[in-house]
């Protein structure tokens, strides 16, 4: 085995594998994945990747980091306070 092919493998193997679970959600919840499924054109999977990412980051920003959201758009920003 060649050191490059060996890194690769190493590199492979520090990956995590996906973890299958069955979790029941909330009605809205599922309205909140079909907008998404239905705006981005993405799979039932992808769209709940998505939703879960979205919520990290703003959890570790206002609860971790005590950092303050900031929504801006036409109208000027407003300041986003979570609980």
């Amino acid at each position: 085995m060649s050191a490059k092919s060996a890194g690769a493998e190493s590199t492979q193997s520090q990956r995590a594998e996906p973890k299958r679970i069955n979790v029941a959600v909330s009605p809205d919840t599922v309205t909140a994945l079909e907008h998404v499924i239905e705006r981005e054109g993405v799979t039932l999977t992808e769209a709940l990747r998505r939703l879960i990412g979205y919520g990290d980051f703003v959890y570790r920003a206002v609860r971790e980091n005590r950092e303050q959201l900031i929504v801006k758009g036409p109208d000027g920003a407003r300041e986003v306070v979570l609980l």
